[in-house]
């Protein structure tokens, strides 16, 4: 009976043994495409630019897009995947990247010309056909004073379903 025991009690012991060191550990991936109230999914489509302002990190300066004439549109994919136009009175900006939900709570942006690994976080509202981001200090760069250096700057910006 010794021998059967060793036999039954082997490959239960080798199939918990795979079990267990197959499965995840917790080392998942943090960027994840829903977040507490919505998914990325979600914005798929274009959206142009209600609002978009810049706000001096540590000085008066403030820029209103719209109200000086300029414009933005986003074209979001459904994988996160984005192109923003920003069209200034005297010329056009374009940025690419991807946005997710780090850990499914922080809403991301990992723009394409930034570090890897080293993501813009901001406030986000989604309420039917309005999506709202709202970037604490340090969320974007403007040439408040026009002198051809751009100062550290909050960006706030509401989108609209095309």
């Amino acid at each position: 009976m010794k021998t059967l025991s060793k036999i039954l009690i082997s490959p239960l012991f080798v199939f918990a043994f795979l079990l267990f060191s197959c499965s995840d550990s917790g080392g998942s991936d943090p960027q994840l495409d829903c977040g507490p109230s919505y998914c990325i999914s979600d914005l798929a489509g274009t959206w142009n630019a209600t609002a978009l302002t810049f706000a001096e990190c540590n000085g008066p300066g403030f820029f209103d897009l719209i109200a000086d004439g300029g414009s933005a549109s986003i074209v979001i994919q459904s994988s996160g995947r984005f192109t923003l136009t920003v069209t200034y009175p005297d010329g056009n900006e374009v940025f690419g990247g991807r946005m997710y939900f780090e850990d499914g709570t922080w809403f991301a942006i990992q723009f394409d010309d930034d570090e890897p690994d080293d993501p813009t976080y901001f406030g986000d509202t989604l309420s039917g056909n309005t999506f709202s981001l709202n970037g604490g200090p340090e969320t974007a760069e403007f040439d408040f004073d026009d002198d051809g250096n751009e100062e550290c700057a909050s960006v706030d910006l509401t989108f609209v379903r095309d």
